[in-house]
């Protein structure tokens, strides 16, 4: 709880000044995990939040004392789909929940563009059918040391409650159109992970 509320009111506002705004940040069910995703408007303004990470008073202090509450942290850059919302339309439509659900999707290589057309029309048409609300997907930045990671889509939805995912598999298991796009949606990836998160710091 510190470590969220230290976030909120001394990070938060340092990022937006370099640019970086808050998309949100959630803590994985049931761990002490959090995931925080922030937006950029490109690379240039990445390079900018590096420089501010050696040369921002506030940021640099900031660092030792969140380093105390972590065990660890990854960073991973992800470049956002043609049908990715940016977060003035996530603000607009208010699309967020109680509950999220995080999907990373490993893609075959040679079949990840194809992919790409294909889910729109497909996948994300069919969730939207049962009410799921798409906050972001995104393709792996790749890079040292994530190179599998370009083939990776990374996708995050939300939903009212636990009461609402229950809902949503016991109706979608029973559409064959959703059957059908599942069986051929193998043919692009072999499996994915899944995990909850809840809210912790939300911007809007």
């Amino acid at each position: 709880d510190a470590y969220v509320t230290r976030f909120s009111t001394e990070l938060v506002p340092v990022m937006a000044r370099h640019g970086a705004q808050l998309l949100g940040l959630w803590q994985t069910w049931r761990t002490n995990q959090l995931s925080a995703f922030w937006e950029l408007e490109g690379y240039a303004a990445l390079d900018r939040l590096d420089g501010a990470a050696r040369s921002d008073e506030d940021l640099v202090g900031y660092t030792p004392r969140a380093c105390e509450d972590r065990q660890g942290w990854t960073t991973r850059i992800l470049n956002p789909t043609p049908f990715c919302p940016d977060l003035a339309r996530i603000k607009a439509e208010s699309l967020k929940g109680g509950v999220y659900m995080l999907a990373v999707i490993p893609l075959v290589p040679d079949r990840m563009e194809e992919y790409l057309q294909l889910f729109p029309k497909h996948g994300l048409r069919l969730e939207e059918r049962y009410g799921l609300k798409t906050v972001g997907y995104w393709r792996g930045g790749g890079g040292e040391p994530y190179q599998t990671e370009a083939f990776t889509f990374t996708q995050l939805c939300a939903g009212e409650s636990w009461a609402f995912w229950q809902d949503f598999f016991e109706r979608r298991v029973r559409d064959p159109e959703v059957e059908t796009w599942m069986k051929r949606s193998y043919a692009y990836r072999t499996h994915h992970q899944v995990s909850y998160l809840v809210p912790a710091c939300l911007p809007y």
